[in-house]
């Protein structure tokens, strides 16, 4: 059988595996994946790799939910990036590469597997968003099996498939819904690589990279870092909502209330910070100056290790039994298994406080996922979204359509299991 499949016939007579592997090519790399579409799709067996023909100049077309049919009936599909696959082709029973690297091996490596055709043509014409389907399927066939012989080893390593699926549809669902900009404000603040690879009219959207060895994502795309926007110099009016008005949940102490369930530590129902001022200050009421120094006491404790001073205090005793329990567990095993299901392993440079600092932002990470599949849930049907999240906050588009009970729903999801947030409000991001 020739590689390339572009009739329904063809693909018919192509008998699926029990698993096999597959990637995407859209028709132009550089475009977030909400803003392009398919133009081939590359299938490997495990013995033989063809090229799935859905839109390009040299070929006819295959419908695509032909192939998702044909995918289907394997009991699993390795992809490199399972959001990113999502986008096209719906694949339940994908298993994301990726993941498995970070988990095995505490890392990923950077492929470049463009021929020099590809780099040729996206050095010329790197704005055409149909670019991929004028580059020969020849090498498009050629990058892909760059892609499959470099990652063919981690096939078989998956582990927690079921909580890698949940972070994947759970972080998709917040993406894809994008912010609406001013477009005037924007340009003025804002200098991207090409406005059309991630803004469809007023519409911008992000990707969150949820590939790094912590667990935490970050959102970064095409010139914009959505986790890390100044709050000064206006650089926040540009976003406004879709609906009526953005309202914003913020954690309160957010680590703080991690830590203390991973310590099975209780907190009184007062601010933490005014807690833990009191033994800091020995009284029972703070000034506005000492619970700022509170704060920053407080997280020179978590981040900077914590002061002999302080270990008598309770919470703070408990904490350093943590660390010390988690840091002999490293040493030993030479690795240690974060809430997400990655491991980190024994690396030089590592040390107790970034161990514990994984494990946080980890932690962080497996509760804001069980928290965006609850929102889902409450916000199915509604015009109101959760367009975006930082790592202590949810900024939500919110439709007064939905009513205040919405509003009170959405607050009693993101303090269930003892959190507690306050929220804000305004006509823009700037709030």
């Amino acid at each position: 059988m020739y590689f390339i499949i572009e009739h329904i016939d063809q693909l018919s007579k192509l008998d699926p595996c029990e698993s096999g592997f597959v990637q995407v090519i859209s028709c132009n790399d550089s475009y977030h994946p909400k803003l392009s579409k398919v133009s081939l799709v590359y299938y490997n067996n495990f013995s033989k790799g063809y090229i799935f023909a859905v839109d390009h100049s040299e070929s006819l077309s295959l419908d695509i939910e032909h192939i998702k049919s044909f995918l289907d009936k394997h009991s699993k599909i390795y992809v490199f990036d399972r959001k990113y696959h999502s986008y096209f082709i719906n694949i339940d029973n994908a298993v994301d590469l990726q993941f498995a690297a970070l988990n095995q091996f505490g890392k990923f490596e950077s492929l470049d597997c463009n021929t020099h055709l590809h780099n040729d043509f996206y050095n010329r014409h790197s704005v055409d968003p149909r670019i991929n389907r004028v580059i020969p399927i020849s090498k498009h066939y050629e990058k892909c099996e760059c892609f499959y012989n470099a990652t063919k080893h981690l096939i078989g390593l998956e582990t927690d498939l079921e909580l890698e699926k949940h972070i994947v549809k759970s972080y998709k669902y917040v993406e894809e819904n994008g912010l609406k900009i001013d477009l005037k404000k924007f340009k003025g603040k804002y200098k991207t690589q090409c406005d059309d690879f991630s803004i469809n009219g007023e519409i911008i959207y992000g990707t969150y990279n949820l590939y790094n060895i912590t667990g935490r994502p970050t959102n970064a795309f095409n010139g914009v870092n959505f986790l890390a926007i100044p709050k000064e110099d206006g650089y926040r009016d540009c976003f406004i909502p879709k609906n009526d008005v953005f309202v914003e949940f913020d954690f309160d102490a957010y680590h703080l209330r991690l830590i203390a369930k991973l310590i099975d530590y209780q907190f009184t129902s007062e601010s933490i910070h005014e807690t833990l001022g009191k033994y800091y200050f020995q009284k029972d009421q703070l000034t506005d100056e000492e619970y700022k120094k509170s704060k920053e006491t407080t997280f020179k404790q978590l981040y900077g290790g914590i002061e002999d001073q302080y270990k008598n205090i309770e919470f703070f005793s408990l904490l350093n039994n943590f660390i010390e329990k988690e840091w002999k567990k490293y040493i030993k095993f030479g690795a240690t298994v974060l809430p997400t299901g990655r491991i980190i392993k024994k690396t030089e440079g590592m040390n107790k406080l970034r161990v514990f600092n994984y494990i946080i932002q980890s932690t962080e990470t497996k509760y804001n996922v069980e928290k965006i599949q609850k929102l889902r849930v409450e916000l199915q049907g509604k015009k109101s979204q959760l367009v975006l999240i930082t790592y202590d906050s949810f900024l939500f588009d919110f439709s007064v359509e939905d009513g205040k009970q919405t509003l009170e729903n959405i607050k009693n999801i993101l303090q269930e299991d003892g959190f507690a947030v306050k929220y804000k409000y305004g006509k823009n991001y700037n709030l």
